[in-house]
């Protein structure tokens, strides 16, 4: 889940011990509720609804609820596109938050996040639909109980005294819960490991194409996150490190499948145009700098130097604009297509259909 972006300085208070705190309420919660009311062992499916539902204030507390209906609506409706592409068994959630960070990341039992920083540097609706893929199958694949499960093998001692300290209102049942959920913070902050993000990338990739998304823009996307990392030194999307020999091997793995994947037969959406224009007034960055995407179409004869000496009164952020568009620099136009600019929300450039949030 985690690119992990939330480990970085613009994190804006959010820490790991803050989301320890939060699954550890929500795990305690779980623990403690009385024996005929529970019925299930918190590492099933219904575990997992109940943790994720518990966590789900806290985490919207702690990221921001992005304000913006249509956005989120636009989000939640590819997510819901996506999943029932697949075999799940969960009622999902996808929630755009209010943060800068490049990241995503999902509760168990379906409660799916994307940041509004990660939002900005997507270019298309097929991206946006193979990074909820590959958190949809974190939880439909139950990565996180499954690897809570593995951590908790040499504390078994402690496990076992889980329920027994609960029923007697023993104080020790929060500490050995607060473990339970140590692991699962860990992982959901750092990425699941190699076997189950290799997994992700794959069923992701799948269910986005049994969508009828174009699996290759995923591809590009984590290609872009790689050179990303490599340019501001940040590790992003579930400890996608560009240092560590194995980015290399996811990526070359899910090309390898989004190959396979086009030849079957079916629809290919990108969808570069539509999802473009539903960031238009996104913020992009710091709040304090008032600073939001707003869209442009290409008319004819449009050049990215044009663009940006008309619209941003500065020829010189051409590369800005190729950057964030994934463009080259000298990239031919074509009319009728949308570019994303960053405006300032105090500037003349600011497109007056916003309003402020």
């Amino acid at each position: 889940m985690s690119w992990c972006a939330l480990c970085a300085a613009d994190s804006r208070g959010w820490s790991r011990r803050h989301f320890l705190l939060a699954l550890s309420q929500a795990c305690l919660a779980v623990a403690l509720m009385p024996q005929r009311a529970r019925g299930f062992s918190i590492y099933d499916e219904s575990g997992d609804v109940t943790i994720g539902r518990e966590a789900d204030p806290e985490i919207l507390k702690m990221f921001g609820y992005y304000e913006a209906p249509d956005l989120q609506n636009y989000v939640a409706q590819v997510g819901q596109r996506v999943v029932a592409a697949s075999d799940t068994r969960f009622n999902f959630q996808f929630k755009v938050v209010d943060h800068t960070s490049i990241n995503a990341m999902a509760l168990p039992g379906g409660f799916v996040y994307i940041t509004r920083g990660i939002l900005a540097e997507m270019n298309d609706e097929a991206q946006l639909a193979g990074i909820l893929g590959h958190e949809a199958t974190h939880v439909n694949s139950r990565h996180g109980a499954k690897l809570m499960t593995k951590a908790m093998a040499t504390q078994i001692a402690t496990l076992l005294g889980v329920g027994a300290a609960a029923a007697a209102g023993s104080g020790s049942a929060a500490s050995a819960v607060a473990a339970i959920s140590n692991h699962l913070a860990t992982y959901m902050l750092l990425g699941y490991g190699r076997e189950y993000e290799l997994e992700a990338d794959e069923v992701g990739l799948r269910h986005a194409r049994h969508a009828g998304y174009d699996p290759r823009r995923m591809v590009t996307f984590l290609r872009w996150l790689r050179r990303n990392d490599l340019l501001r030194g940040q590790r992003l999307y579930h400890g996608f490190d560009a240092t560590h020999p194995d980015t290399a091997t996811r990526i070359a793995k899910a090309d390898t499948m989004a190959t396979l994947l086009v030849a079957e037969r079916g629809p290919l959406e990108i969808r570069t145009n539509e999802f473009r224009a539903h960031l238009d007034g996104l913020r992009y960055g710091e709040a304090k700098d008032q600073r939001r995407i707003r869209t442009y179409v290409v008319r004819p004869g449009d050049t990215l130097a044009g663009i940006a000496r008309s619209e941003l009164n500065d020829e010189g952020r051409q590369f800005e604009l190729a950057s964030l568009n994934d463009l080259r620099d000298n990239a031919e136009l074509t009319p009728g297509t949308r570019l994303k600019l960053v405006v300032s929300g105090r500037g003349p450039t600011m497109d007056l259909k916003l309003t402020p949030q």
